[in-house]
């Protein structure tokens, strides 16, 4: 098998791309593997000495940050697949071994590795927004322990927290932003329509709260993206459920942190399919996590309507019909028509497009004003003052305001 394993290996990847070692029993890979560091160890579960599970254990034990795919035929007696997940393995294949299978996944772990080094060569910006993402969840996590003896200030910590957690969800927001510059705004209306669709569906606050979490740092994994064709893609519904990995980079970036899992687990899943046929993990109905369906609708519905900025409500809501019970699930399909009837049609009547010079105190935003690098300047829903019309016209000499804006007069 070992011979079987490094010819596809070889023949597919070559010696450009993959470095392939042999060891011909358990003892003598762990020697191998501590001396060579590997990336990806693949192991049979019956092999001379201590078998695969022993040998993922000891690997898991030693501290090395290898992917560990296990292997052996197919026996209905024992369920090695589960066993093989218990002792920390991330893959298993059974005998014998398909070439397309192996490839895929070594392919696939790969591709995970060579985003994770895309994501932390990012330039000094991103390295910088990310030193205080982490500054500022370990600040969230040392004053949650404090929390515990100082009852007597629960109350404004707590306020301080939330404040604190949702200025780095902002940030992530921002970020993701800058990489889709066609598509500003996107993630603050998803998160919207999520926590419209969650409260009627009787979701817990907590849920909630995670909820509009994922729903903002949803795409999250796009700007590890290394061309901007693959970010194009990535935000076409219809092209990114098909082949896309961003929902797993998001995964990845968020898991790590203390109270993120959740969002992190709803994110995993945004990409399954009701019938089935999603990815990652082929979940169907309600395997598939209530918050990952609703994100799922609640970004197809917004990005559709953005690519289609003619087509009326109505239009849009027929195209999430046409996957009713294919990519989403019917109950959350008639609470994101709720919501788009909810929009209400005579204040929409009243929205109109002006230039930046014609704003005046009084008005309304209809819609976010950002500039042309990018930074939002004032959110939908802002009534403007005189100070505010005037900052906007100052700020347009430096850096112009993508027009016309849409205001309720």
């Amino acid at each position: 098998m070992v011979k079987v394993v490094g010819k596809i290996l070889d023949s597919a990847l070559g010696p450009q791309v993959i470095e392939f070692h042999e060891a011909l029993s358990g003892e003598r890979g762990l020697q191998q593997a501590q001396e060579l560091k590997p990336d990806i160890v693949m192991c049979d579960i019956h092999m001379p000495g201590i078998n695969g599970f022993e040998f993922c254990k000891k690997i898991r034990q030693s501290g090395l940050p290898a992917t560990v795919i296990l292997m052996s035929a197919y026996d209905e007696s024992e369920d090695y697949a589960i066993q093989a997940k218990e002792v920390g393995a991330d893959a298993f294949l059974t005998k014998p071994i398909k070439k397309g299978e192996l490839l895929f996944a070594v392919n696939f772990i790969l591709r995970i590795d060579h985003l994770n080094e895309t994501v932390l060569g990012k330039n000094q910006e991103l390295q910088e927004d990310q030193r205080r993402l982490r500054d500022n969840l370990k600040d969230i996590m040392r004053m949650n322990s404090q929390l515990e003896s100082q009852n007597d200030r629960i109350s404004s910590m707590n306020r301080e927290l939330e404040e604190r957690f949702d200025s780095t969800a902002g940030l992530l927001t921002n970020i993701i932003e800058l990489n889709q510059s066609q598509h500003r705004g996107h993630s603050e209306r998803v998160a919207e329509i999520a926590v419209f669709i969650g409260q009627k569906m009787g979701l817990s606050g907590d849920s909630v709260q995670n909820l509009k979490t994922a729903a903002r740092l949803h795409e999250l994994g796009i700007v590890s993206l290394p061309r901007d064709e693959s970010v194009e893609d990535a935000l076409d519904e219809s092209k990114s459920r098909l082949y896309t990995s961003h929902p797993l980079v998001a995964e990845m970036l968020l898991k790590g942190f203390p109270g993120l899992e959740p969002v992190a687990e709803l994110i995993r899943h945004m990409h399954e399919n009701v019938d089935g046929s999603g990815k990652p993990d082929g979940l169907a109905g309600e395997q598939i996590p209530l918050g990952s369906r609703i994100i799922s609708v609640s970004s197809f519905y917004d990005h559709y309507r953005v690519a289609h900025p003619d087509s009326s409500v109505s239009e849009v809501l027929k195209q999430v019909e046409k996957q009713n019970g294919k990519w989403f699930d019917e109950n959350v399909i008639s609470l994101i028509s709720e919501y788009a009837r909810s929009q209400s049609p005579a204040d929409n009547a009243k929205v109109i497009s002006c230039s930046v010079f014609a704003l005046k105190e009084g008005m309304e935003l209809a819609s976010d004003i950002y500039s042309e690098s990018g930074i939002n300047l004032l959110r939908q829903g802002t009534v403007l003052d005189l100070d505010m019309v005037n900052k906007i016209l100052k700020f347009n000499n430096v850096d112009s305001v993508v027009g016309p804006v849409k205001v309720k007069p």
